[in-house]
């Protein structure tokens, strides 16, 4: 009797083991999807309808101005600006059960952090994706994302997954041709796709000939298009 009494205490002391190991996985992962980055504060925005002054003040104008001018010139992009421009962009976001909400941008010298609350029936862990954008020596762009995480779990190859599968329904939706620039930088995002850094302003197309990140801005060296053979030279590229 009391070997069949130490023997039934073994098995129920197994059965507990096993059913506390699931248990014990379930709340790490909640623990882990649920962490709050301690960087994460997102402007709020009082009219997300007004369009943001930082855009249609500096940035386009800036922009629009100099590549009336026939030269190369620079831009830079503050993270402050940024971060005022997509705060107003139209919000929720939704995606299957998740909804986008609070993105926010941080600058670094070696990296673009994009960040956002996805709010789920369960959770509203925080999503967090890090990109390096880079001009290769043929001159084309390559969007790369180091990695996606919600919380402090990653998720980057289950986000690409459900990324190339939107991306592909957003195309056959919309009708987008395979060479609109916003196609080629989600191809970029997802695959690793380089492609022509060449987007129109007013009448004007210009090139981005090299990017320069760091901490709390990142600059753009511009080019017109059609001046690139006679100009290309004169960039700094250092």
């Amino acid at each position: 009797m009391k070997k069949d009494s130490e023997k039934m205490k073994k098995m129920k002391v197994k059965a507990y083991f096993w059913i506390a190991i699931p248990l014990a996985l379930v709340l790490l992962a909640f623990v882990l999807v649920t962490h709050r980055p301690k960087n994460y504060a997102p402007l709020r925005i009082a009219d997300q309808n007004q369009i943001s002054i930082y855009l249609s003040h500096y940035l386009m104008p800036t922009i629009y101005n100099n590549s009336q001018l026939d030269a190369p010139f620079e831009v830079v992009i503050t993270e402050e600006g940024l971060n005022d421009i997509i705060a107003r962009w139209r919000q929720p976001v939704k995606f299957n059960n998740i909804t986008f909400t609070d993105p926010q941008a941080i600058l670094t010298q070696r990296q673009i952090v994009l960040m956002a609350t996805a709010r789920t029936r369960y959770a509203n862990p925080v999503l967090t994706i890090r990109i390096t954008p880079a001009i290769d020596y043929f001159g084309q762009l390559n969007i790369h994302v180091d990695s996606v995480s919600l919380g402090a779990a990653g998720v980057t190859t289950l986000a690409k997954s459900m990324g190339n599968k939107a991306f592909t329904d957003w195309l056959s939706f919309t009708g987008t041709e395979p060479n609109n620039i916003a196609a080629q930088v989600c191809r970029s995002l997802l695959n690793d796709e380089s492609f022509e850094p060449v987007f129109k302003i007013g009448d004007k197309s210009l090139r981005i000939c090299k990017i320069k990140l760091e901490k709390k801005k990142i600059t753009a060296f511009l080019l017109p298009l059609y001046d690139a053979p006679r100009t290309l030279s004169k960039t700094k590229t250092n």
